[in-house]
């Protein structure tokens, strides 16, 4: 899918990018301290077959190379048995040192894996797991350590904080249920004579101010209409681009509010 591609390139390329957070997600898979770089989609034989998974790390310490396959999952999918075997078979036939694997599953008991294989493919070729969350709280920390020292790394990070934070990415579950906490948002209403009521029973903005706010000014538009329910930019008030409006499943709702303007703290120098 092509938004599981997405996700694969700006995780693999913001590793490459940032050492730090590259190889905080590469040690726990005991890769050696080196260069990262990384790949998207690389063509693999094996037998008669052809295998491309999302990604491959590679990493090079003196004359010791080490790799790694990954594969990605995005939204409420889960990863696939069948493929996971296949791609542990693929490692051991070239000599490829684990395989890391990404998705919004959360493991019932901290170390064991998700998704269940058959036991002989394993313990040739050790398989790690990452949440999606998980990778987002590793950027957030990287981000508050090198913030004052480092603010381009900084700034990439917060980058990938924001993509992987918007829904679109699948990266995260933004599912609203049944009980979401609520807020009373102050409605704006263009005619001053009419009283202004709250909005009620809406389930609250998720995620920091600056990521609404990204939202919000974002260049790519919004789908017409929208897929899911949830906050979206104003249709109606294209001028208004911090103004967001409910949108139910069906209909855009009377329920609006504008977007508090971002801290003097989360603005970022080019």
């Amino acid at each position: 899918m092509e938004q599981e591609r997405r996700a694969t390139a700006a995780l693999l390329a913001t590793m490459t990018a940032v050492e730090r957070f590259g190889r905080a997600l590469t040690e726990p898979l005991e890769a050696p301290a080196g260069t990262i770089e990384t790949f998207t989609e690389v063509p693999f034989s094996s037998g008669d077959n052809e295998c491309l998974p999302h990604g491959v790390i590679r990493v090079s310490d003196g004359g010791t190379l080490w790799t790694a396959l990954v594969e990605v999952s995005t939204g409420p999918r889960p990863l696939r048995s069948s493929r996971l075997e296949a791609y542990l078979d693929l490692a051991t036939e070239h000599d490829i040192d684990a395989l890391l694997t990404i998705s919004n599953e959360i493991p019932p008991v901290a170390g064991q894996h998700p998704t269940t294989v058959a036991k002989e493919k394993l313990g040739a070729v050790p398989m790690l797991h990452f949440p999606w969350s998980t990778i987002v709280a590793e950027a957030v920390v990287e981000r508050e350590e090198c913030s004052g020292e480092d603010p381009s790394t900084a700034w990439v990070l917060g980058e990938l904080i924001h993509y992987l934070e918007h829904p679109r990415s699948g990266a995260l579950l933004f599912e609203i249920t049944d009980d979401a906490p609520t807020t009373y948002l102050p409605r704006i209403d263009t005619a001053p004579e009419r009283e202004l009521n709250p909005v009620a029973d809406l389930p609250a903005p998720r995620g920091p101010v600056r990521r609404e706010i990204r939202i919000a000014l974002r260049e790519d538009p919004e789908p017409e209409p929208p897929g899911e329910p949830g906050w979206y930019r104003d249709q109606e008030q294209q001028e208004n681009a911090d103004r967001m409006r409910w949108w139910d499943g069906s209909t855009w709702t009377e329920h609006v509010y504008r977007l508090p303007a971002a801290p003097e703290n989360e603005k970022v120098d080019n």
